[in-house]
């Protein structure tokens, strides 16, 4: 192999990125040159690829094109797949004709699908959204990879990916549920509200439980509601789960939800909810938690306490701020 390439992999593996950096931008097409010939070289020149690709974040655009596009045509699994998680952080799309064919071989490693996936859809969501859609669907697939596809589809975003995951809640693969309630959540589009909401009534709870994230982290009146209402009317079990997801949202619904709850006969449902409102102090709760302070459970006398002292410290810090203290 080259001396240049020795060199710089030296340079590389002492920790003297810069100094490799900078001599390659200053002696582009040498360094190019050099670089076809280790990545068609019929020896094992893998340790000095790897390092190559150490540092292909830092370089010119022209230059990192060119180190991956002979990474992810090299038949090393490794280093394909460095190749493509650097092409994934670069960003650029111009490769991605050369790349695109990998989602349509079931056969392929999982690893490259997935990145391919990821880099098509952050780059061009647009074109290649619905070639991801297809292989989320498709039942035929390993789960893994559409899991990976149903995650990819997060930097789409369109009505038509959002549509394709609410019907993915209905997959009966409760691990592609929980990757459609998941997307759904990280997407936080009042379009999925109604989706989302009957998801709350899934058989697996991990479902469940996005569900309930994704409808919390929407700023949309109608997911809040919902949730409102399951803390109100499902089973205690059920109850409790919402509460403890929903008790940092800062929301008058929830709140109110939480309120109620503290007169529910289920210790659990009481517990949940006097400790929730004690994490978001609410001034209106402050008559129901006084009643809880001869509650039956020592817990529950001891969290509504806690909770009145957060509403007392809270209209302490009012009035200072608004300049009416002493």
């Amino acid at each position: 192999m080259s001396e240049l390439i020795e060199d710089l992999a030296d340079a590389i593996e002492r920790g003297d990125h810069l100094e490799a950096v900078e001599y390659i931008g200053e002696h582009e097409e040498r360094f190019i040159e050099e670089l076809k010939r280790l990545f068609h070289s019929e020896d094992d020149c893998s340790r000095l690829k790897h390092l190559i690709l150490d540092v292909v974040d830092r370089l010119p655009d022209r230059v990192a094109i060119e180190i991956i596009t002979l990474a992810i045509r090299d038949g090393d699994a490794s280093i394909h797949r460095k190749g493509l998680q650097a092409l994934y952080r670069s960003r650029l799309d111009v490769l991605n004709e050369d790349i695109v064919h990998t989602l349509d071989g079931p056969e392929t490693d999982f690893n490259s699908r997935k990145w391919v996936m990821h880099i098509l859809a952050s780059t061009d969501p647009q074109r290649y959204g619905r070639r991801i859609r297809r292989v989320a669907r498709n039942r035929e697939e390993r789960v893994e990879v559409r899991r990976e596809a149903i995650f990819a589809l997060t930097n789409v975003a369109d009505n038509e990916s959002i549509g394709a995951l609410c019907a993915l809640l209905g997959d009966p693969n409760g691990d592609i549920r929980q990757a459609a309630a998941w997307s759904l959540a990280k997407i936080s589009s009042p379009d999925a509200t109604c989706c989302l909401l009957a998801s709350l009534e899934d058989v697996d709870s991990r479902v469940r439980d996005w569900a309930i994230r994704g409808l919390r982290d929407m700023d949309d009146t109608r997911a809040l509601q919902g949730l409102a209402n399951a803390i109100r009317t499902f089973e205690p079990e059920e109850q409790t789960r919402l509460i403890r997801l929903v008790a940092e949202k800062r929301s008058e619904i929830i709140l109110r939800a939480l309120t109620e709850a503290l007169e529910s006969p289920n210790v659990d449902v009481r517990r949940e909810a006097v400790w929730a409102l004690g994490v978001t102090p609410y001034p209106p709760a402050a008559a129901n938690l006084e009643r809880l302070l001869n509650d039956e459970d020592q817990q529950i006398r001891v969290y509504a306490q806690r909770a009145l002292e957060r509403i007392a410290q809270r209209d302490l810090w009012s009035l200072d701020s608004d300049g009416s203290g002493e």
